[in-house]
């Protein structure tokens, strides 16, 4: 008897302590995340009959798990890991499978007053000291390439165009009663490099990168915004005598009034930048030095107008980049034609194996061609996809105007988008000529169903881009290159949440620009004279079936490829088979 007591009241206090601990766990530790599987076939085109080496087709998939979690030891402090195990198809008993940390991050709040984060931080600022700008040609793509874009940008940690930094970030904020509303301030020291080894005897210094950010409501219709970034090498941390250093200072004057139906907005934003890079030498008795210095300033004034119930929006500004305008962190691209990175879908072709020329299909699909370093100097970058803007906003030698403008009705039947900007170089390059730009992007997407009431979605959209640039003069500084973007799609839901689509895509470009060479310091070495007269194209047709928002399978055939006229490469057409299952936890 005594014995089945003790056993009881055992059992009583097991029970009672596991409770309580799973209880403490689960107010304490949580997860999310997501998971994916990947599958695509990949075959060369039947008609294509110049490339009898490579294979006719290739397979290649994965299942990945991106485990997140979240561990609260106190209230004010959270603990985040980022947990991926990938196992490529093919690979059997964990000969295949990867597992490492993707992100980790600790962060949390002191005294209620300043917030803290310490690891892997994703940061921006404004659009000229630190932005991560959208790749090319992906502003008004249609809906079903999105799951190639949703993979580019979760594996590249393209998030709300911040770039993905590890350091140390705080912010706090103040609140007044009388002279201004709120101030609030940000700080963050980054390492986008660390020290690494060149040659045997040689290793590279410290790349950092520190920042603040001042923002004061001075009233209801006025705000005031500062901020002020430097990248820059620490010299003592390597073994090379050469440093960088970038700062960028930048001012912003927000002004707002309206009513109830109609909202203004004035903003006027200037900064400057310096650049330069210090030498120091061994002896301590001789000073630094400095060399390849420059300075540039920026300007732009904006006027936009939205309607409060968010059906239309139209901004109109003017924008002036001066020529030596440096900022790594928002000039720096997502891709880079100059790293030496290969295409990993078919990345030679024909009898002769030479390097396949990249398509819009692999800026689309190929995730692995993209960058995430910041990069002191200005990127190399291909004119056709993008030569009126190659660094967005903050492009230098860049002077005009842009428009943009947003319609929505309010019942979300029709949906139209217009960009377009006329800029003009602020100095020659190679020529007193200067080169002119033009840039005109429009979309429209038709959501019938709404028109006519439906239970099921039927919409249709199509957007077109267009880019030309000019330069007058003689027949050997001339230029004339036009390029051109067209899209359109098609999306039936058959049954619920079950839809069919189909999309094409087409890109052409011709004419002939100058490609810049640049040194290590980013001066003007040479323009090499360029050919281009091209054809893009994709077709895509598939199946979606979405479970939930953020659960989906998608299963779609791609025929893309590239047509070259009165050019030395050859053409190529190839074909895919692609199955997505994306589910965020």
């Amino acid at each position: 008897m005594k014995r089945c007591l003790t056993l009881i009241l055992a059992a009583f206090i097991f029970f009672g302590t596991s409770y309580e601990l799973t209880a403490q766990i689960k107010d304490k530790v949580w997860f999310d995340g997501l998971a994916r599987s990947y599958f695509a076939r990949d075959a060369i085109d039947r008609t294509n009959t110049e490339d009898t080496v490579s294979a006719k087709n290739a397979s290649n998939g994965y299942n990945l798990l991106d485990l997140n979690t979240h561990v609260n030891p106190i209230k004010d402090i959270e603990i985040f890991a980022q947990l991926r195990i990938r196992n490529s198809f093919g690979s059997f008993f964990g000969s295949g499978t990867e597992i490492n940390v993707r992100q980790l991050r600790a962060k949390g709040t002191i005294n209620d007053k300043v917030r803290f984060s310490i690891g892997d931080l994703f940061l921006k600022q404004s659009r000229f000291t630190l932005y991560n700008y959208d790749e090319e040609l992906s502003a008004y793509e249609h809906d079903m390439l999105k799951p190639y874009r949703d993979i580019l940008h979760y594996e590249n940690f393209y998030t709300e165009n911040r770039w993905r930094l590890q350091g140390i970030q705080t912010d706090f904020s103040f609140k007044f009663d009388r002279f201004i509303r709120t101030l609030a301030f940000d700080f963050f020291v980054t390492r986008p490099r660390g020290s690494t080894a060149i040659s045997g005897n040689t290793y590279s210094s410290d790349l950092l990168l520190s920042g603040a950010t001042m923002v004061s409501e001075i009233n209801k219709r006025l705000t005031l915004s500062a901020n002020y970034i430097n990248l820059f090498e620490v010299a003592s941390s390597g073994t090379e005598n050469i440093s960088v250093r970038n700062p960028v200072y930048d001012l912003a004057l927000l002004h707002r009034f309206g009513n109830d139906k109609h909202h203004f907005a004035q903003k006027l934003e200037t900064g400057f930048s310096q650049r330069h890079w210090l030498h120091s030498e061994l002896a301590n008795e001789i000073p630094d030095s400095i060399s390849n210095q420059n300075e540039g300033m920026f300007f732009e004034l904006e006027n936009k107008y939205n309607k409060n119930d968010s059906t239309l929006s139209v901004s109109i500004g003017y924008r002036y980049v001066d020529p030596n305008f440096r900022s790594a962190g928002a000039q720096t691209r997502r891709l880079d034609y100059a790293a030496g990175k290969s295409n990993t879908i078919y990345p030679l072709y024909t009898n002769m194996s030479i390097q396949r020329p990249r398509s819009v299909f692999d800026l689309v699909a190929d995730d692995q061609i993209y960058n995430q370093d910041l990069s002191s100097n200005l990127m190399v970058f291909n004119p056709i996809y993008s030569n009126v803007l190659p660094y967005g906003d903050a492009s230098p030698n860049r002077a005009g105007v842009y428009l943009k403008a947003r319609i929505n009705q309010k019942n979300k039947a029709l949906l139209g988008k217009i960009d377009a900007g006329f800029f003009k170089e602020v100095i020659g390059q190679g020529t007193k000529e200067k080169r002119s730009f033009g840039l005109v992007k429009a979309a429209l997407k038709l959501n019938m169903h709404r028109w006519f009431n439906w239970s099921k979605e039927l919409s249709f959209s199509a957007s077109s881009e267009s880019e030309i640039t000019n330069r007058g003069g003689d027949a050997i500084s001339s230029v004339n290159l036009f390029s051109h973007q067209l899209n359109a799609a098609l999306s039936a839901e058959l049954a619920k949440k079950f839809f069919i689509q189909a999309s094409f895509k087409q890109f052409n470009a011709n004419g002939n620009e100058f490609l810049t060479e640049r040194d290590n310091y980013g001066d003007i070495t040479y323009f090499a004279s360029t050919q281009v007269n091209q054809r893009d194209h994709m077709l895509s047709v598939g199946m979606l079936y979405k479970l939930r928002e953020n659960v989906y399978a998608n299963l779609q055939y791609n025929w893309w490829g590239m047509t070259f006229k009165d050019e030395a490469y050859s053409d190529y057409k190839y074909n895919r088979l692609l199955f997505i299952l994306s589910v965020e936890l």
